[in-house]
């Protein structure tokens, strides 16, 4: 029973997919057959069964599972280890992030934590929450940013700051409003942006205060690609203010404040066992004062709840 299968088995049970799991891995689809293949001759049992279009874990294999979670998170401590007491001058912390956060955040904390530890060595990967927080539970980040909370009892969060939620529109006066002052967005088109947080009721509320049936025309992850629809005319959203803010200073696009305010904290996520790397303790301490080396500081605020530190 090697490390490659078992990790080959976690990912099938997070994904359903063996597809999935080998793009996730770096592998062809019939190699991660035959890594579940193997486990299966030698336990001697079917691992998976496919329901629908989806594949899951017999009872056998999720029984497995539960052994393969502590097997592979036992390999990777010892090999991390191994490999910082062989390499004491060299730290190794891999961060999880969304795409945007990697241009807007991380690099002003990757450039605040090399100026604090310089022989650091950080990999970066960029990706959807979920993808993330499965990385993060299967050991193969160390921490993630974003917002919380994440819901995810195998984890701790800490949060850093919490930002507000506005409404963004267009940077000109758009089919006859007369800007955000007398702004009327009843049956305007909405963008749902799926990242943000935003519960259901929330959701309900800032439909309420913009006075408008709630008309979603498009839900979109990737916060880029939202502002650019958004200043294309086709439509309005509710966006974190200080992701928007340089577009509202160059006249690219226009927010303004919901009459509900709407927060939410932002921070970092690792698992609650584990190996834990020097070079997280040295993140960390660095993400903790953010307000020195983030340049949008100023627009956000001091967490709106206390949680455990690490």
């Amino acid at each position: 029973m090697e490390v490659s299968q078992l990790r080959a088995l976690l990912l099938l049970k997070e994904s359903a997919s063996l597809t999935k799991s080998a793009k996730h891995l770096g592998l062809s689809t019939s190699a991660v057959f035959c890594q579940i293949h193997q486990l299966e001759e030698e336990v001697g049992k079917k691992v998976y069964h496919q329901i629908g279009k989806k594949l899951r874990l017999t009872d056998t294999g999720d029984l497995l599972s539960q052994y393969a979670d502590r097997l592979v998170q036992m390999h990777d401590t010892a090999v991390s280890s191994v490999r910082e007491q062989g390499n004491l001058k060299r730290r190794m912390v891999r961060i999880g992030c969304a795409p945007h956060t990697s241009v807007k955040i991380v690099p002003h904390l990757v450039g605040a934590l090399l100026a604090f530890r310089p022989n650091t060595e950080v990999r970066i990967s960029t990706s959807g929450d979920q993808a993330l927080l499965r990385d993060l539970r299967l050991g193969m980040l160390d921490a993630v940013l974003m917002s919380l909370p994440a819901g995810d009892t195998e984890l701790i969060e800490e949060p850093l700051w919490s930002y507000e939620m506005v409404l963004v529109m267009p940077p000109i006066h758009w089919k006859g409003q007369r800007g955000a002052d007398n702004f009327n967005a009843n049956h305007l088109p909405f963008i749902l942006f799926r990242r943000a947080g935003l519960s259901d009721f929330e959701f309900r509320q800032v439909c309420q205060d913009l006075g408008l049936e709630p008309n979603v025309v498009i839900e979109n992850d990737e916060l880029d690609s939202i502002k650019q629809l958004v200043k294309l005319g086709l439509g309005i959203t509710v966006l974190p203010a200080w992701s928007v803010i340089e577009e509202q200073l160059k006249r690219r696009l226009t927010i303004t404040r919901l009459k509900s305010r709407f927060f939410h904290n932002y921070g970092v996520l690792c698992r609650r066992s584990g190996y834990r790397p020097k070079a997280l303790d040295d993140l960390l301490a660095v993400a903790r004062k953010w307000r020195d080396w983030w340049p949008l500081a100023s627009n956000v605020s001091d967490p709106i709840y206390e949680d455990h530190r690490f």
